[in-house]
């Protein structure tokens, strides 16, 4: 068995969650910073070099195999970071006006349940709103039953 030579895009997925999480919560230092009137040119230059590693990162995943459902749901998050406008469209407008969206997120999230989409976590951060999105995971064959479709 041959190893690929290109890391998967569920592997690469976890670098760019640590990334994405250390570049928001470096905006959010950065606005103390400025509300304090600090000397913001340090952090903004460790936030511009975070977004090249970023970048560069989305590139790759762009290109990596995916072979698992863990690797399209990756690819899924982090589509919706970096070419939809859907993380925030859901968070401005709430759960509630997205149900179709909800409910595939909420199969999806069931099917590999160590999985958590980070996008969707960090632009739905008021409380309840990424729990009233993603919901009950409640068995897949109960959701037909409630939604009034059979099997």
């Amino acid at each position: 068995m041959s190893e690929s030579p290109h890391p998967s895009i569920s592997v690469l997925h976890k670098r760019w969650v640590k990334l994405e999480n250390e570049y928001h919560e470096l905006a959010v230092e950065i606005g103390s910073a400025r509300a304090r009137g600090a000397d913001l040119e340090p952090m903004r230059e460790g936030q511009t070099r975070l977004l090249l590693q970023i970048n560069t990162l989305v590139a790759e995943i762009r290109d990596a195999p995916a072979t698992t459902t863990e690797d399209f749901l990756a690819l899924l998050d982090v589509a919706l970071d970096h070419e939809l406008d859907l993380a925030s469209d859901i968070a401005f407008y709430g759960p509630a006006d997205y149900p179709m969206i909800a409910r595939l997120f909420r199969a999806l999230a069931r099917k590999v349940p160590d999985f958590e989409f980070n996008s969707l976590r960090r632009w739905l951060s008021s409380p309840g709103q990424f729990e009233q999105l993603m919901g009950d995971a409640t068995p897949l064959e109960s959701e037909g039953r409630t939604s009034g479709q059979s099997n």
